[in-house]
């Protein structure tokens, strides 16, 4: 499988939850509806796949020799706006 392909569905698997997250249970950050356990295991489960298909999307550019400064650059930019969701997801959750 092409790396930048891993990190399309790694990023797809980190805004998955953040998009149903706020389309469910709404935009606000307080304590207005409770959030089931369900939930957070749903995020533990696709935040743990989002990371490792982001770790392995790197090693398998390297291993087939197609490393470039484009699929670096969609790389990066992937995991800055994951890592962003991935804040607000969180904070969301715990509704801090």
């Amino acid at each position: 499988m092409a790396p930048n392909m891993l990190t399309i569905i790694g990023f797809i698997f980190t805004i998955g939850p953040f998009i149903w997250l706020f389309a469910a249970y709404g935009t606000q950050f307080t304590n207005i509806v409770e959030i089931p356990l369900w939930f957070f295991w749903v995020e533990f489960v696709t935040y743990f796949i989002a990371r490792m298909l982001d770790e392995m999307d790197g090693k398998q550019a390297r291993r087939i020799g197609c490393c470039s400064s484009l699929g670096l650059i969609l790389d990066h930019g992937c995991d800055g706006y994951a890592m962003g969701f991935s804040i607000l997801t969180f904070v969301k959750l715990v509704q801090a």
